[in-house]
This record gives structure tokens, C-alpha cells and sequence, in this order.
């Protein structure tokens, strides 16, 4: 029963090494603890502070992240686009090249055919006009045979001549 009726002397001297071991930590330790404690709470403080930034310069990143691609892609686009006109341009001018050249090429040749072809009418000329000069003189010799027949024709040609 003694523990539950504590005699006056033990609570005195209770009270006295409380105060006291109080005195000591308050003394010693008190401030220590409250340094530490406040430390820590400025700790967490600022890294709750820089979770926040972070969070928001990756959110910021994400945003310049996704508008460069965006321009990478239009330029990506622009540039096949530009790509694709230049490319379209080049086979444009080498067909207009082609046609060109090959009209030369026609024109020549259709000058080189008309050139064989006047070369081969004159030849056929030559030709003919020999035919027609040896066919005539061998029908001459045979019509004017008679020098009085030769004689008769030369005079009607002078006639003529001289009429013109």
C-alpha cells in the first residue's frame, strides 16, 4: 500500500530529482534537441520546396519538349516538301532537255533526209537527163539522117528564134 500512499518524504525527493534531472536536460540537452528538431524541419522545407520546383521546371520541359518537336516536325515537313519540289523540278528540266535534244535530233534528222533526198533527186536527174540526151541524139541521128530533112529543121528553129 506504501505505492499507492506515498509518504511526503518520497514525493519530496521525487520532485526534487525531477526538478533536478529537468535543470540538467534543460541545461544540456534542451536546446541541442530543439536545434536539431529545427534543422530538420527547415530540412524538409526546402526539399518540399524543391520537389515543387522541380515538378514544375519538368512540367516546363515537357512543354519546350513537345513544342520542339513539334517544330522539328514542320521543319522535317517543310524540308521533304521542299525536297520533294526540287526533285520534281529537276526531272521537269531533264525532260524539257530530253524533248529539246530530241527535237534537234528530229530536226537533223529530217535535214539530213531532205538533204539525201534533193542529192538523190538530182542525181535521178542526172540521170534521166543523160538517158534523155542519148535516147535524143539516137532519135535525132536516125531522123536526120537526110541531109535535106536536117537542113529544113534547122531553118524552121532559125524561124522560130527570130520570132521570139
Amino acid at each position: 500500500m506504501e505505492l499507492l500512499m506515498p509518504g511526503l518524504g518520497l514525493i519530496f525527493w521525487m520532485t526534487v530529482s525531477f526538478g533536478f534531472v529537468l535543470l540538467i536536460l534543460k541545461k544540456y540537452a534542451w536546446k541541442p534537441i530543439l536545434h536539431v528538431l529545427n534543422q530538420r524541419e527547415k530540412h524538409l522545407a526546402k526539399s518540399f520546396s524543391d520537389a515543387r520546383r522541380i515538378e514544375y521546371e519538368m512540367s516546363q520541359l515537357a512543354v519546350i519538349k513537345s513544342t520542339r518537336i513539334a517544330e522539328a516536325d514542320k521543319m522535317y515537313s517543310e524540308i521533304t516538301a521542299k525536297a520533294r519540289l526540287d526533285a520534281e523540278k529537276i526531272i521537269d528540266e531533264a525532260k524539257q532537255k530530253a524533248m529539246e535534244e530530241a527535237r534537234i535530233i528530229s530536226e537533223k534528222a529530217d535535214e539530213m533526209v531532205e538533204a539525201y533526198k534533193k542529192q538523190a533527186m538530182l542525181e535521178i536527174r542526172g540521170q534521166l537527163s543523160s538517158l534523155s540526151l542519148d535516147i535524143a541524139e539516137k532519135v535525132l541521128q536516125e531522123e536526120f539522117s537526110d541531109r535535106n530533112r536536117n537542113a529544113s529543121y534547122v531553118n524552121k528553129l532559125l524561124e522560130k528564134v527570130a520570132a521570139n
